[in-house]
């Protein structure tokens, strides 16, 4: 079965499926083959998670050796889920955002820690969030934002 997660969905359940496929030494697409296995992806994503607990038995040390995604998503969802250009998720390119973010890189794939993110700003993890210049925010109180940079605040609903 798959599944769509939702963008501020956090990986705590999952497993990169390319790392598990790396672990165990067996095809990226062998999950495709197994009974009852939940897969997921996010919107508009190719990247597949499988569900720990779906996954068949005999891969138990394969899932243990895979890197926790507790917190985590990709950090493309996370620029699609708050409209931020990839960018400022680029360390080079001097973002005075980027040292607001953890991130992690499994297999090639690079992931943002959400849940920080989220506990940095004592936010709820049912909030949506967008990140745009301040300057385009409606005034207090039509809409909530915390100032992050001198230019760029984050808005939650």
């Amino acid at each position: 079965m798959q599944i769509t997660l939702a963008p501020n969905e956090f990986l705590d359940d999952y497993v990169l499926g390319a790392e598990l496929a790396k672990n165990a030494g067996i095809s990226s697409n062998a999950y495709l083959f197994w009974k009852n296995v939940i897969s997921a992806k996010f919107e508009n994503s190719r990247i597949v998670f499988l569900r720990k607990n779906s996954i068949p038995a005999k891969f138990k040390e394969a899932i243990s050796a895979c890197t926790p995604l507790n917190g985590l998503i990709p950090t493309g969802v996370f620029c699609s889920f708050t409209s931020l250009a990839p960018s400022h998720l680029v360390a080079k390119n001097n973002s005075k955002l980027y040292a607001l973010f953890d991130f992690s890189e499994i297999c090639g794939i690079k992931f943002i820690n959400l849940k920080k993110f989220y506990d940095d700003f004592n936010l709820s993890y049912d909030y949506r969030i967008y990140i745009e210049k301040c300057k385009f925010f409606s005034p207090a109180p039509f809409e909530k934002r915390i100032k992050l940079t001198e230019t760029m605040c984050l808005g939650y609903y």
